[in-house]
């Protein structure tokens, strides 16, 4: 190359084809800024191109014994581990023949550095295969962000055939085609973690209760406000409490009152409590409360993720079905009237977004109507359907009494057996989506009751709630089950048995051979392609199907009749 110009490593490697030794030399001291984590600006910008000149005039020297003096000073500035895994590397992959530089190898390694046998490049680069296209990939870290930034390159061989048939002759022709692409991949395993804390029965609102005021977060000294939304129908009986409970503490609470019902679950209620969060000047790392039930915990879940990009919540559900079902999960939706269609669907418009922390105090439950109770049920036999024989015996024996006292303590329930219930419940739940939180694998047993329910619900007119419409999924899940030989009519009566001891309805006049088949084509686009509509086969066990007909539907709809609801 010409000397005035500056050296770029595609140059001096044209140039050094004829010298593998001093080209992989030169390879070693480019590289060696990633082993010792340097950045560009730390190395001695003169060294460097010293280097650089003293190679490139060494380029026409094959036989020459030794490097330039300026090149062994560059050496020696490397640390001494690096300066060995460099040197060890060279000497591993390359033959020492006549005409290369041997002796320049053994005055640029100490005999103390010479035992390694793997360069740390060789051990950080990723090789992989892609999963969609069979591309190999090899991925190379960058400096700065070694565990999360990667330079790639893609390479992908194809392979077709060709024949042609003529009078003469029948021609086949191969061709192979390599194609290269590369890039940068970007990898972060985002951090989930967030305690589902049980607090001692009645005792959350008690100002010797901490636990409430140690979720809002810790916060500079002098810093006395915090932020609650509270559904409006807990604020009427609780609100006063939950004002003073903060006012004793010396911290003035702002709330933003919202109604919790399915009918107000739409964007409108987050873009409020967006509102009321942009006056309040919510910190990015404060912590605000969502006091309420489920629907309510939704639409605060879903304002969590959008302010700022996310800030951290906090969920107090205060209903039975809240307690086992939505404040578990990192779900959160709203559901959607589409512009276009002019339709509403069920929690279309939502995210994955975790609370930073789950407070469960059950006496809030006994401030519900026994309607509510009964339905926060449904989600409870739900599970214990699907996997626990032992919850449904539970449910078996003492679901009624719970009904009746509003899941207080009562003379025909032994004491413990409501928290047994509930911390069944709770594990199950978690248990299932732990391990499955963004919902990667799509056939989830906890859908159960989830495939004709959604379409129950958004009936026009219809009087039905979340665990109430689930229940006749449930029961008509059920049915599927008998008329497929899964399950026996003894079991189909068990269930029933159970579901009536409840106060849970079995059957609507809503599901139709028709909505049902209708609900079966949502789920094939909701999970992906297939139905994944999840079936017992005994009390506590359970399998996905995607085969289910429409012939099967109707009939399963003409068997329903012949029981009493």
């Amino acid at each position: 190359p010409d000397p005035g110009v500056r050296t770029s490593q595609e140059e001096v490697r044209h140039g050094f084809e004829s010298n593998e030794k001093l080209f992989n030399l030169y390879t070693l001291f480019q590289r060696q800024i990633v082993f010792s984590n340097m950045t560009i600006k730390t190395m001695k910008k003169s060294s460097s191109e010293v280097v650089l000149t003293s190679i490139r005039d060494e380029c026409g020297a094959a036989t020459a014994a030794s490097l330039p003096p300026s090149v062994l000073e560059a050496w020696a500035s490397i640390p001494p581990s690096v300066r060995a895994a460099l040197a060890s590397s060279d000497v591993g992959r390359t033959s020492l023949g006549s005409g290369s530089l041997s002796s320049s190898s053994n005055n640029l390694i100490d005999s103390s550095e010479s035992g390694s046998s793997s360069t740390l490049e060789e051990e950080s680069v990723k090789v992989e295969e892609c999963p969609t296209t069979g591309a190999k990939v090899v991925m190379t870290p960058l400096e700065r962000a070694p565990e999360n930034v990667f330079a790639f390159t893609k390479t992908l061989k194809s392979e077709s055939t060709e024949v042609v048939k003529s009078p003469a002759a029948i021609t086949t022709t191969k061709t192979k085609v390599v194609t290269t692409s590369r890039g940068w991949r970007n990898v972060f395993t985002l951090p989930i973690s967030y305690d589902v804390n049980m607090v001692p029965h009645g005792t959350l609102l008690d100002p010797a209760n901490q636990q409430l005021l140690a979720a809002t977060g810790v916060h500079p000294e002098g810093y006395n406000q915090r932020f609650a939304v509270i559904d409006a129908a807990v604020d009427q009986i609780y609100g006063d409490k939950i004002r003073k409970y903060f006012q004793v503490k010396g911290i003035n609470i702002t709330t933003c009152v919202l109604n919790g019902g399915e009918a107000e679950k739409r964007p409108d209620a987050v873009d409020k409590l967006l509102d009321d969060l942009c006056a309040y000047k919510l910190r990015r790392r404060e912590p605000f409360l969502a006091i309420g039930g489920g629907c309510l915990l939704d639409i605060a879940g879903m304002a969590a993720c959008l302010y700022r990009r996310g800030v951290p919540f906090v969920r107090v559900p205060t209903t039975l079905l809240a307690i086992v079902d939505a404040s578990v999960g990192v779900k959160n939706g709203v559901d959607y009237c589409c512009g276009i269609t002019d339709e509403t669907y069920k929690n279309r418009v939502g995210s994955f977004y975790a609370p930073s922390a789950c407070l469960l105090d059950p006496a809030f439950i006994t401030t519900q109507d026994k309607r509510n109770v009964s339905n926060g049920f449904g989600e409870i036999l739900k599970l214990a359907l699907v996997r626990s024989e032992d919850l449904f015996e539970l449910l078996e024996a003492h679901g009624a009494a719970l009904v009746e006292s509003l899941f207080a303590a009562n003379p025909s329930t032994p004491a413990g057996v409501s928290d047994r219930i509930i911390d069944l419940s709770i594990q199950i739940m978690l248990e299932e989506l732990g391990p499955n939180l963004w919902e990667s694998k799509l056939e989830r047993c906890v859908d159960y009751g989830h495939t004709f329910s959604k379409l129950l619900e958004m009936v026009p007119g219809a009087d039905i709630m979340h665990g109430e419409a689930v229940n006749v999924d449930g029961f008509f899940s059920v049915i599927l089950s008998y008329i497929r030989g899964y399950i026996t009519i003894e079991t189909v009566n068990r269930v029933l048995a159970c579901m009536k001891s409840l106060s849970l309805p079995t059957n609507s006049p809503d599901l139709t051979k028709e909505l049902a088949w209708q609900s079966c084509k949502d789920a094939v686009e909701h999970r992906h392609g297939e139905q994944r509509i999840p079936l017992i086969t005994d009390i506590g066990e359970s399998v996905c199907v995607s085969d289910i007909t429409p012939e099967e539907l109707e009939r399963a709809v003409e068997v329903m009749k012949q029981f009493d609801h």
